[in-house]
């Protein structure tokens, strides 16, 4: 893969950069860096080496393995991530989560492009339906070298079982099952995406539509990055979710986050730890982190928009969350209005207001993500001015 991208790259198609993640498992994980390093450098290709710490708690070594690599993935600044599984892998995939009691989602396999979290780089697979033999005869071809992961030979994990094992079987009675396998995860994946579009759109009776409910849930949990429950507990979930009357409070915990309904629509978010009073100085940095779970707010250079830079430029700013009383005057020609009136017209849920960080200059609310900027400090038009966002890790940003 690296090298077929290399060439694309000389020819000034692409930006390549190389990413090795170090897992740290194997007794040779240093030497696989070092041939890495080495093969990148004889090519002019610069590489990352990232050293991450796999997380045994409650999950398989593979399963531990694969997240810490995958975050490694989703925290990168390039458009894409380019991943060299070809058509044996995605039929072990399938094959995997179809021993696992897998629903239509699973059977899709590995897609070729996926977002890794919102606004970041999304995952490219290319070679899904290549078989390997073509690349081992394309790696020939051009004298490249690799290192074999030693762990490969053994069949104690399920996917070298499945490739050692339960593979040569299936060649010997079924040739062409790579091919079969890959063609159904296609179908799977068109009957995934129709299902999932027509569950969207489709109205939802109160209590009568169990099925279309435990989907809609599962819709929110994926979106959520939050790992599914069991059949049993999803239709649980589904049930009070959408089985309550519309004015309830309906609270869920799942996977260290509560999930709320609220004005017809699923919330989640990470179990407080109780919040404690903060205050952030802003001193007019481009980016301030405004600590754990709080994220970060960025500020882009604008003309007519944002906050004016003659107000930036003065002393007295800081964030803060709410505390009740805040008033902000969005429009030169209106009224001031109550922060609490503006969040409710907004649609944000109550238990979200008091986590808004909230901009101050010398005591006086100048800006409220999502709702907006004081008259008072709003950039005139043709003026320079900074245009606020706040951002939580795997949340849209809110300006």
């Amino acid at each position: 893969m690296l090298d077929l991208l290399s060439q694309a790259a000389r020819d000034g198609a692409i930006d390549l950069t190389a990413l090795h993640v170090h897992h740290g498992l194997s007794p040779n994980a240093d030497a696989w860096t070092a041939a890495c390093i080495a093969f990148c450098r004889d090519r002019s290709i610069p590489i990352d080496v990232e050293r991450v710490s796999v997380d045994l708690a409650g999950v398989g070594l593979e399963s531990a393995a694969r997240d810490a690599r995958y975050a490694a993935y989703a925290r990168r600044r390039e458009d894409a991530v380019a991943l060299a599984h070809h058509r044996e892998d995605q039929a072990e995939t399938v094959l995997l989560q179809l021993l696992r009691g897998t629903g239509v989602k699973g059977a899709r396999g590995m897609p070729e492009w996926r977002a890794l979290r919102p606004g970041g780089p999304h995952l490219f697979r290319p070679l899904l339906e290549v078989p390997r033999d073509e690349i081992l005869a394309y790696a020939r071809e051009r004298s490249l070298t690799w290192v074999e992961d030693e762990s490969n030979a053994r069949s104690d994990a399920d996917r070298n079982f499945l490739r050692n094992d339960v593979a040569p079987l299936l060649d010997a009675r079924f040739p062409g099952w790579r091919t079969a396998v890959g063609r159904f995860a296609r179908h799977a994946a068109s009957t995934h995406d129709l299902v999932e579009r027509l569950a969207h759109e489709a109205p939802l009776a109160p209590a009568e539509d169990a099925a279309l409910a435990a989907l809609r849930v599962r819709q929110f949990l994926a979106s959520a990055g939050l790992r599914m429950p069991s059949e049993a507990r999803l239709a649980e979930m589904a049930r009070q979710l959408y089985g309550a009357r519309p004015d309830a409070q309906v609270l869920l915990i799942h996977e260290a986050h509560e999930i709320r309904r609220y004005r017809g629509q699923l919330h989640a978010q990470p179990i407080a730890r109780g919040e404690v009073a903060w205050r952030v100085p802003w001193a007019g940095e481009m980016a301030l982190a405004l600590g754990p779970d709080r994220g970060e707010v960025r500020f882009e250079r604008a003309t007519g928009e944002g906050l004016a830079a003659t107000a930036v430029a003065q002393a007295g700013w800081y964030f803060a969350p709410r505390a009740g009383g805040e008033r902000l005057r969005p429009r030169a020609q209106g009224p001031s209005r109550t922060l609490k009136n503006l969040l409710q017209e907004q649609g944000v849920p109550p238990w979200q207001r008091s986590r808004l960080p909230l901009l101050f200059h010398r005591g006086r609310l100048a800006w409220a993500p999502g709702i907006g900027i004081d008259a008072e400090y709003a950039c005139a038009p043709g003026a320079e001015g900074l245009r606020p966002c706040w951002q939580v890790a795997g949340k849209a940003p809110l300006c």
